[in-house]
C-alpha cells in the first residue's frame, strides 16, 4: 500500500490518465510492459486493469490483448460501480464530451432531505440544479444536496464544466468510497417535463444516491432523473477480492 490506498488503485488511477491520451481503439502495452513499468505483481495489474474494464473504459479481445473503447452511443450510458467517480468524469474518461446546465446553485432548507445527510431538520443545506448533456442529448436532469457548513466553497463555484465530486475531493480532501443507490419510477411535471420533452405525468427512471466517505460520513445526497428515450443504467457488482495476508 501507498499512505493506506491499495497499489492497484494507484496503478488503476495513472491508467486512467493515460488513456485520456490514447486513441480510441488504441492497444495497450503488453501485461509484462506495464507491471514493469509500474514495478507490481501480475494479480495487481489485472486487478487495476479488471476494474477498467467494468467501467468501460477498456475492452479486453481475446489473443489480441486490452485496448482503449472505441467510444460512440452504446458508452454514454451511465455505469453503477464500485468506483465513485460521478457522471462527468465518467463520461470524460470514455471520451464522450459532457457539457452542464447549471439551473440552480442555492442555499435551501429541507428537513426530509437533511435527514437523509444525517444532519438536524433546520440544517442548512446547498442545493445544486443541473441539467447534464453528452453531446447533445440530454442524459439527465440532477439535483444535489450537500451540508451547507461543511461545503460553503461549493456555493461560490461554477459546475457547468467540471465534476462536483472532483472539486470536494480537491478543496476538501474527501475520500468517496460508497454510494448507495436506489432506482425507482417517478411521474415528472413542470419544467422537467419540458426539458425531457415529454408530458406532464410522465413515469421516468429516478434514482436517489447518497455518497459515503471514506468515515462513514454522508457527503451528498442526491436524485437524478433519465429521459425515457435513454433510461438505461448499467451497474457492476464485484464481489471483494480476497488478496491474502500480504497487500502490495
Amino acid at each position: 500500500m501507498i499512505d493506506g490506498i491499495p497499489k492497484y488503485v494507484t496503478v488503476r488511477d495513472n491508467l486512467r490518465e493515460r488513456m485520456r491520451s490514447m486513441d480510441p481503439g488504441e492497444r495497450l502495452p503488453s501485461e509484462s510492459d506495464l507491471c514493469e513499468q509500474y514495478r507490481v505483481s501480475r494479480i495487481t495489474l489485472r486487478h487495476a486493469v479488471e476494474d477498467l474494464i467494468q467501467e468501460g473504459l477498456l475492452v479486453r479481445r481475446q489473443g489480441r490483448g486490452t485496448f482503449r473503447t472505441e467510444g460512440g452511443p452504446n458508452t454514454e450510458h451511465e455505469v453503477i460501480s464500485d468506483h465513485i467517480l460521478g457522471f462527468y468524469r465518467q463520461q470524460h474518461d470514455l471520451g464522450n464530451v459532457v457539457r452542464t446546465k447549471v439551473v440552480g446553485n442555492e442555499l435551501v432548507s429541507d428537513p426530509e432531505v437533511a435527514n437523509r445527510l444525517g444532519l438536524a431538520d433546520d440544517a442548512s443545506l446547498i442545493r445544486i440544479e443541473r441539467l447534464r448533456y453528452v453531446g447533445s442529448n440530454l442524459k439527465q436532469h440532477v439535483v444535489t444536496f450537500l451540508p451547507a457548513t461543511r461545503f460553503s466553497k461549493v456555493l461560490r463555484e461554477d459546475f457547468s464544466n467540471g465534476s462536483l465530486y472532483a472539486f470536494l475531493e480537491s478543496q476538501y480532501a474527501v475520500r468517496l468510497v460508497e454510494n448507495e443507490i436506489v432506482v425507482r419510477l417517478q411521474p415528472i411535471h413542470d419544467d422537467i417535463a419540458g426539458y425531457f420533452g415529454v408530458d406532464d405525468g410522465t413515469p421516468v427512471l429516478a434514482m436517489d444516491s447518497t455518497v459515503f466517505d471514506e468515515f462513514g460520513s454522508i457527503i451528498a445526497f442526491g436524485v437524478a432523473l433519465h429521459p425515457p428515450r435513454d433510461a438505461e443504467v448499467r451497474f457492476v457488482i464485484r464481489a471483494q477480492k480476497d488478496v491474502g495476508p500480504v497487500q502490495e
